[in-house]
């Protein structure tokens, strides 16, 4: 007989698992950000971790990890994207939130298509 609370260990260990290896990503992406002296401003690594979270958590945990994957960008540098667009920073991050939220809006709709 299994003890009652198993299952709920177990999914535990999945949600840590699962947020744990986003995290890594975006903590990747900024120590090689730091080490090469060079920001990253391809979208892929931020929305690999956004897709990630939102695949096991939903929509919801992907609009705000695609929040913390954007201060990730911040951080590294990676706004302005342009010398031309120095000082709108503000904008550039907006845009990227946006971008990455529809990361997280699409994983979720195409993970509810695949699992009805």
């Amino acid at each position: 007989m299994k003890p009652p609370h198993e299952g709920a260990e177990h999914r535990l260990l999945w949600i840590s698992r699962h947020l744990l290896a986003a995290s890594a990503v975006l903590l990747l992406v900024i120590f090689v950000s730091w080490l090469v002296n060079t920001p990253i401003r391809s979208i892929f690594p931020y929305a690999f971790a956004v897709g990630l979270v939102t695949w096991k958590h939903g929509m919801t945990a992907g609009f705000l990890f695609a929040g913390l994957a954007t201060l990730a960008a911040l951080a590294t540098g990676a706004f302005p994207s342009r010398e031309e667009l120095s000082g709108q920073e503000v904008g550039e991050g907006l845009y990227t939130y946006l971008k990455l939220s529809a990361v997280a809006a699409g994983v979720a709709l195409g993970k509810q298509v695949r699992h009805p």
